[in-house]
């Protein structure tokens, strides 16, 4: 068994499951829920905050799962967080980067952290994920189960 399934591991989806794609961090929540091979925590949030690095420090591994709209990638990516020690945000948006580096800045914590972009296609306000970006989910929990468990 993988490090990544035990306790000390912690999945936040990222997103808005009334935006179509927008919904695919929870949505992959929601599927690696039901398939059970990931014993460790899930949060569901809409955005990252500040509070989050708290929770980050309780943890020794973070994945953080969203949709990515750009064109540069094909299906999903994952691309492991650096925390640069720079502490930049908006009142609006904060990356994973940026929380991490508040982990490391406020509880002396680095837990090892990953992002992983699933591309997504549309974005109104109406429930219910593409069937591209359907396919793309699937392709990023084969990886993901497949790579760290």
């Amino acid at each position: 068994m993988n490090s990544s399934n035990h306790n000390n591991t912690i999945i936040f989806g990222i997103g808005n499951s009334a935006r179509q794609d927008d919904g695919l961090g929870w949505a992959f929540l929601d599927k690696i829920g039901k398939t059970g091979f990931f014993g460790g925590e899930k949060q569901y949030c809409y955005q990252l905050n500040i509070e989050d690095a708290e929770i980050l420090a309780n943890y020794d591994k973070v994945f953080f799962v969203d949709a990515y709209e750009g064109n540069d990638i094909k299906d999903f990516k994952i691309e492991k967080c650096k925390s640069n020690g720079e502490i930049t945000y908006t009142t609006h948006a904060l990356s994973p980067d940026a929380v991490l580096a508040l982990c490391e800045n406020i509880y002396k914590k680095n837990p090892e952290a990953y992002i992983i972009k699933i591309k997504g296609y549309k974005w109104n306000l109406e429930e219910g994920i593409s069937e591209k970006a359907k396919s793309n989910l699937k392709s990023a929990i084969i990886y993901f189960r497949d790579k760290y468990f």
